[in-house]
Order: C-alpha cells, then structure tokens, then sequence
C-alpha cells in the first residue's frame, strides 16, 4: 500500500494473474483456488501442465493475449520453474533453476564478463519448444523442429540487481540491465509466503477501523491486516477479496479511509489512459492494473509487457503518465 510497495492485484488483458495454491489436475478444467481471485485453466492448458511438472504446485498465472492467441505463463512455488502454454495445449517454453555444474562454461564466462564483481543469485534455463508467428494481425503457434535454449541470470552487486540472457555458445541475448532494488533472498521471500498462508490477525485492527471495512463493504472477506507507520502516523492495512474482486485499504485508527487500491480489468479503463498508455507504449499488453485513491486523487498502476520486459506504469485519469 506504500509507494514502494509494488502494485499487486491484478487482472492481465484477458482478465488473470492472479495467485494460485492448489495443484492442476489431468482429465478436467484446472481449477485452481488462488487467496485473491479465480481463474481456470483450459484442459489443455492443465494438461500440459500435469505433463511437464507432475505435482508441482502453482503459485502464479498470467494470461496473456497476443495476436488473438492465449498465452498463459505458469509460475510454480519452490522455484520449480516456469512454463507457458499456447491455448491449445502446446508448450511454448520451459524455464527451471539450474545449478553452475549444469551451466555451459562459455555462458558463466559471458555473465563474469558482462558484470564482474557481481554475485549470480540464480541461472535459470529456458528451453524454447515453440514460437507465436504473426501474419497480418493474426497469430499461429508454431512448434521448433529444435529446441531453443537460453540461460538467464539474475545478479546481485551492492544495492542493484540485473539480468542477462546469455545463449549456450556464450553469445549475449539481452544485455544485462541493472535497476536500483536490491533482490530478496529466498529466507525472505519464504516468511512472506508463510505470512500469506495464515489467518488474518483481527485483534491488530482498532474497532473503528473493523467497523469501517464493515460496513463499507459487508460482503468482503478479510485475507490480512498489517500496522505500520509512516511520518509519525500509524496505518492499519486491510486486504481483502470481495466476490472476484480484491481490494486493500488503508486506514487512520479513527476509521477513515487513507487510502484504496482495488482490482481493475484493463478494458475498463477510461479512454483517456488507454489512448495515453498505447501513445507511450505501442504494443504493450497489461498484465496488471488497479485502481489507486488517496484521500481525492485517483491513479491507475498497471503492469505492462513490452517487447518480452515488465514494468510498472502509473497514469492519472486524465492521461496523465505520472510515472
């Protein structure tokens, strides 16, 4: 709910992403019960799935829609790895965390090279089985005679972290990128795991704050609370999943609400900001969006791709690119 907290919910521009923890069984529409929304995967899609990480268990899914044609990239918890699966069923590719004694020695020299000093928190392995062809708006999938293999890094040097895609034979991919955030480690990245798995803490709420949520939103369910306190003001977080729809709220211990961030899906989005996000980002696809009010003002945070890279991008109602 603070600026530095990334924005979260989310629906991409089919409608998902959205955290998942139940594992997809073969033989039926993979149904799996996510803390925040809903979303079902294709038979085929599950299939695959079942196929290619038998009982591994989900922890995200992110619907893409390109060319007319639904991608959808399947993250499983306990780096496991990742897939995406075209609608139809095929594999478009397979990534999996390997170790150093699996990694070729031209694609170790190659990161060293491109940033020495650094510490390479992880390789992953991408295995490419399939690529999306465009022909005149459309889109087909199709399957490599050979597969593809690509080594992605992600780096770790002072208070940066970055990533590069190195080929087996050592030649660079995607030059390496650095942003300003340090990466969390796995022991972090595990307590807040944890954290989102327990029953919500309702004694941490003042019971205006209780009475509030209540009754602004009597169908809602309470999934977490959190304190914390900003410039000598303490804030008391509520998230919550209301029907399909999840919503955060920050409040002052008198009940009143600082600040809301709820779910939104990309097509309702005013004109003004999809005509501003498609001037600034021709061809991008929405993978998130949420709508953010603070006391007034109204902002929009997405998540987009462009050109196969995430970033975050706020807008106003009025078209406005904050950031």
């Amino acid at each position: 709910m603070k600026d530095a907290k990334w924005m979260r919910l989310g629906i991409c521009a089919l409608l998902a992403s959205v955290l998942v923890a139940a594992p997809v069984w073969a033989g039926q529409q993979g149904k799996v019960p996510p803390p925040k929304a809903k979303v079902e995967l294709p038979t085929a899609v599950a299939q695959a799935v079942k196929a290619n990480f038998p009982g591994a268990e989900i922890k995200t899914v992110e619907v893409e829609k390109e060319a007319g044609i639904n991608l959808y990239d399947i993250e499983f918890k306990g780096d496991k790895g990742e897939i995406e699966v075209a609608e139809d069923g095929t594999v478009m590719d397979i990534a999996v965390i390997v170790g150093y004694k699996d990694v070729p020695i031209e694609v170790v020299k190659a990161i060293r090279t491109a940033a020495p000093g650094s510490v390479i928190r992880q390789i992953e392995k991408s295995e490419v089985r399939a690529e999306l062809k465009k022909e005149g708006g459309k889109g087909r999938v199709v399957k490599l005679a050979a597969f593809k293999y690509v080594y992605e890094a992600e780096l770790h040097k002072g208070e940066q972290s970055g990533e590069i895609q190195v080929a087996p034979d050592g030649t660079t991919v995607e030059a390496l990128k650095w942003r300003a955030k340090s990466v969390k480690s796995e022991e972090d990245e595990e307590k807040e795991e944890t954290a989102e798995n327990k029953a919500p803490d309702l004694k941490i709420l003042p019971a205006a704050v209780l009475d509030a949520f209540k009754t602004a939103y009597p169908k809602a369910v309470i999934k977490g609370t959190s304190k914390e306190k900003e410039k000598g003001v303490t804030y008391y977080e509520v998230e919550s999943i209301d029907g399909t729809l999840s919503r955060d709220l920050l409040y002052t211990a008198d009940g009143k609400a600082a600040e809301i961030e709820e779910a939104v899906a990309p097509e309702s989005l005013p004109a003004a900001v999809q005509q501003a996000l498609t001037k600034a980002y021709p061809g991008c696809n929405i993978l998130k969006a949420e709508a953010l009010t603070k006391g007034t003002q109204k902002m929009f945070e997405l998540r987009i791709r462009v050109n196969d890279k995430k970033q975050g991008v706020t807008i106003d109602p009025s078209g406005k690119i904050i950031k």
